[in-house]
């Protein structure tokens, strides 16, 4: 229950780097394909460049067409190929069984009703992807009616005869803001379970493609967890080593494997969390101050540098030779509260072993982190 005398976190002027400009450069695209589905033998490639003598890409396949897809019209998805990233966009149509002369009315109609394309890349970088959604989404709509298919403009990819223009940042605060719109305040508990980098899992039925991007917000607040974006249940022992990871998935048999992930975060319909970690349930709840921080205009820019300004902090702290002690204000200068955020401070500084620091609040020393021990001192 929240305290209603509590002090409330004074709004503060972020003064953030620009961590993403127009100066970065898109990434190279290194294959080029075209995934369908084929009645006879499930999720094929239809297309490949280079061809798959110079390039695998197995399993693509089933990533560019995630289970679930057949249901929606259109849809984008991230993914990882090893360490490369793929960018699909699909489209759907049903098949019509008059002929009026368009490509969809003259397919075979045994693929049970409908036709659905996924055209995609594999690049090297995950930053700037974003530009190449238009030019796919375009592409998949051009391939669904058109018969024969030309792949010329998809290969000029290659040779970058076609590359997209340049994102100017703004376009990042606009993906920012339905990334926003869709969970409100619990940006801020999903903020801070990556800073702790935690094994995050988001479920939602398709379409998949803002729960991508959700994934790639939360990875660039912490780039130290590894991004694995859209995961089928065939990519299970990607999830063995323990590893902090951030991934989404359509399949909601992951639910149950518990001991894959720390954090399960249920997307359809109403947003639920769900973890059997009692110091995350804590971490996990949406307070306050974080209702309080949405009355402040939130750019992607500003989201992404709160990690910064944190890990910032308390290296000052760390290496400060008069005073190491955290006090309230210390939590305000931050746009934390000294109150609701303490325990995820206490939890940030002992996973990544921060020495010294001390939180304090109203003259009181509640504990030092020790950073060789899972245990506050009780000194």
């Amino acid at each position: 229950m929240v305290d209603d005398n509590d002090d409330d976190v004074p709004l503060l002027d972020d003064d953030d780097e620009q961590l993403i400009t127009s100066e970065d450069r898109e990434p190279t695209v290194e294959a080029v394909f075209v995934a369908t589905f084929d009645v006879k033998y499930g999720n094929i490639i239809e297309f490949q460049m280079p061809e798959k003598e110079q390039m695998v890409l197995d399993g693509v396949e089933y990533k560019a067409l995630p289970s679930g897809s057949h249901h929606v019209n259109q849809d984008f998805v991230y993914f990882r190929l090893g360490n490369k990233y793929g960018l699909a966009c699909l489209v759907r149509a049903n098949i019509t069984n008059e002929d009026d002369g368009s490509a969809l009315s003259t397919i075979d109609t045994s693929q049970r009703g409908m036709c659905i394309k996924s055209v995609g890349i594999i690049t090297s970088s995950i930053i700037h992807i974003q530009s190449y959604l238009p030019f796919l989404q375009a592409e998949a709509k051009l391939y669904l009616n058109q018969s024969p298919v030309i792949y010329d403009r998809l290969r000029g990819l290659l040779s970058r005869h076609d590359q997209p223009s340049s994102l100017s940042p703004s376009i990042y605060d606009t993906l920012f803001m339905e990334f926003l719109q869709q969970f409100g305040p619990l940006i801020f508990p999903l903020s801070r379970l990556i800073l702790l980098g935690k094994r995050i899992l988001f479920y939602s039925r398709s379409p998949i493609g803002s729960i991508c991007n959700a994934v790639y917000f939360l990875h660039m607040l912490n780039q130290s967890v590894n991004p694995l974006f859209f995961i089928s249940i065939m990519d299970l022992p990607l999830l063995n080593d323990k590893l902090p990871y951030i991934a989404c998935t359509t399949e909601k048999i992951f639910k149950e494997k518990s001991t894959f992930y720390d954090v399960f975060i249920n997307c359809d319909d109403q947003i639920m969390f769900y973890t059997n970690d009692s110091v995350l349930q804590s971490i996990i709840k949406v307070t306050r101050n974080d209702r309080n921080r949405l009355k402040k205009t939130m750019t992607f820019n500003s989201f992404i540098n709160i990690g910064n300004r944190l890990s910032r902090l308390l290296d000052r702290l760390s290496k400060s030779t008069t005073n190491y002690q955290m006090t309230k204000e210390d939590f305000q200068s931050i746009n934390l509260h000294s109150r609701y955020d303490r325990l995820f401070i206490s939890e940030y500084i002992r996973i990544h072993h921060i020495p010294h620091v001390i939180i304090s609040i109203s003259g009181l020393s509640l504990f030092p982190i020790s950073p060789c021990c899972s245990c506050p001192s009780t000194n």
